[in-house]
């Protein structure tokens, strides 16, 4: 059996436990499981690297992360948001265009779960505006990814221009423009959302922007800390959510209870079903087997930097897969004639990070659409042709532009 066709086999059963209503933390570990079947020499294997994925540093590192922010977003949502929003009003004309505004914010974070920070303010907008679970999801998700792109903080960039050893600086001078690309897809939505007016209140923009900053002090408090010191990213995250709780003014009572009812047993079993995914299909060595295939076979160069970027990032749901899987593949092409092809560098990028954008897997997006109960097939119906332009337009640069 090929690799394609088990992988294809793997994409399915997703897939159909998604239809069939499934819980995706389920679906991802039937799926782990059916991968140690069709990928790993040894059956005892299987145990070995579950017990070895659950048990890991970054699985547990996520886990208190996404509680930690879980935890930050139902206090904030219990005390802040009415601040927020107040804000939000003296700074904007309409709430419809304040409502980006978070999302955009958390967005120069690059944490696991990140999205789930803005969820509860969006929630509070978006529901007199009339937005629908899906559009929420939507908002939420997209606003908070416009960055990654170009931002030096994330991950799947500082790899990049690690692997090609080239400074950091060019990949983002020539990779901004997708996000400008991004945030105008996403204003699409936004122009077309009805209402959302400032009531008589008259602005005040120096009051407003106050507001606006107070409520969101500990989601500042969070990018400061993690941008700016050494210090883990989990610590970070639980100690400014919990130094929040203890003097944010709520009783004694209300305070214990937020530690129980912030926490989510489906988002946790999301979290640990994404992440023994990814450390099956890695371990599995089928991710790496797929892209010296398609280069070892001498495929069309298109498919090499634009459809093996895609597949990977839809498989994993993370950038640094398709980054250091398959950008050693084709180093080739980009450090070509001894100067970097930016063109072709930035179409494996956007690819990969299409792919990342639509895969299930994502955890940002699996814990966005369960926060607010959305249907699937509706996220994607806006998710998919939102993201074509991102992936088509780079592809156009490559052909026409080296003519």
């Amino acid at each position: 059996m090929t690799i394609y066709l088990k992988l294809t086999l793997i994409i399915v059963l997703i897939i159909g436990m998604m239809r069939a209503k499934a819980g995706m933390g389920v679906s991802l570990l039937l799926a782990s499981l059916l991968t140690g079947f069709l990928f790993f020499k040894e059956t005892a294997d299987i145990p070995a690297v579950f017990f070895k994925s659950s048990f890991s540093y970054t699985t547990i590192k996520t886990v208190l992360i996404v509680y930690g922010v879980l935890l930050l977003s139902y206090v904030m949502k219990e005390r802040h948001v009415d601040r927020m929003m107040g804000g939000l009003t003296q700074l904007f004309s309409s709430m419809k265009y304040a409502m980006i505004v978070p999302p955009v914010l958390i967005g120069l974070l690059p944490m696991p779960g990140g999205a789930m920070l803005p969820a509860a303010i969006i929630d509070s907008i978006g529901t007199p505006l009339g937005l629908t679970p899906e559009k929420k999801t939507y908002v939420n998700y997209w606003f908070r990814h416009i960055w990654e792109y170009f931002w030096p903080l994330y991950p799947g960039l500082i790899l990049t221009a690690s692997i090609l050893q080239i400074p950091i600086r060019g990949i983002m001078l020539r990779q901004f423009y997708l996000t400008a690309v991004a945030f105008l897809i996403g204003m699409i939505l936004i122009f077309n959302v009805k209402g959302g007016e400032k009531s008589g209140r008259e602005k005040n923009a120096r009051a407003g922007l106050y507001a606006l900053l107070r409520s969101v002090l500990p989601i500042i408090a969070i990018i400061v800390l993690i941008a700016a010191t050494p210090l883990p990213e989990e610590a970070v995250v639980l100690g400014v959510t919990v130094v929040y709780v203890a003097f944010n003014g709520m009783k004694a009572k209300d305070k214990a209870l937020s530690f129980v009812k912030s926490f989510s047993a489906d988002s946790m079993l999301l979290i640990f079903g994404v992440m023994v995914f990814k450390d099956f299909l890695l371990y599995s060595k089928a991710l790496d087997g797929m892209a010296s295939s398609i280069s070892a076979g001498g495929a069309s160069r298109y498919v090499l930097l634009a459809g093996m970027p895609f597949v990977l990032g839809f498989l994993t749901g993370i950038n640094q897969a398709y980054v250091g899987i398959g950008l050693p593949a084709v180093i080739p092409f980009i450090l070509a004639g001894g100067s970097v092809d930016y063109l072709s560098l930035t179409l494996i990028y956007a690819s990969g990070f299409a792919g990342v954008l639509l895969s299930s897997v994502h955890l940002c997006l699996s814990l966005t659409r369960e926060y607010y109960g959305a249907d699937w097939g509706k996220v994607y119906r806006m998710l998919i042709p939102s993201v074509i332009p991102i992936f088509i337009l780079p592809l156009i640069l490559e052909i026409f532009l080296k003519k």
